[in-house]
């Protein structure tokens, strides 16, 4: 039970941050956009979550 609300938390709590990113940055919404379309056809994505999780970390450091 314990891991399930551990899962609920961190779902909503990574959803919250993509929501806010979203709202300030529609740019990084179109990549994570992209990086799912490019999954569902199954195609490498890595060097694409790395350059979305390097502009968000930017984003997050330099306070949105």
């Amino acid at each position: 039970m314990k891991a399930l609300l551990r899962s609920l938390r961190t779902w909503w709590f990574l959803r919250t941050i993509d929501r806010t990113f979203d709202r300030a940055h529609p740019e990084l919404k179109k990549r994570r956009e992209a990086i799912k379309a490019a999954q569902g056809q199954h195609r490498k994505t890595k060097h694409l979550q790395d350059e979305l999780q390097q502009e968000m970390t930017r984003l997050l450091k330099a306070g949105l």
